[in-house]
């Protein structure tokens, strides 16, 4: 069983995927978005790429070869 803490990342992530989904869709319909709705997907998008590379960081200190280095 998962505690909150531990699941936290996860719905940190999901909940950036759903919104860029939400947003994907509605540019599909509705074609470019107003500058300032451009420029809050834009925050989410590079909030979404910070948690992946800090996913990725988090991977490379705990994952080491048998030299201890990647």
């Amino acid at each position: 069983m998962t505690t909150p803490a531990t699941n936290q990342p996860a719905d940190e992530w999901e909940a950036i995927l759903t919104h860029l989904r939400q947003i994907r869709a509605q540019v599909q319909q509705n074609g470019p978005l107003p500058e300032q709705e451009r420029a809050e997907v834009e925050d989410a998008f590079r909030q979404g790429l910070a948690h992946l590379e800090n996913e990725v960081q988090g991977i490379r200190t705990t994952l080491k070869g048998s030299s201890g280095t990647w």
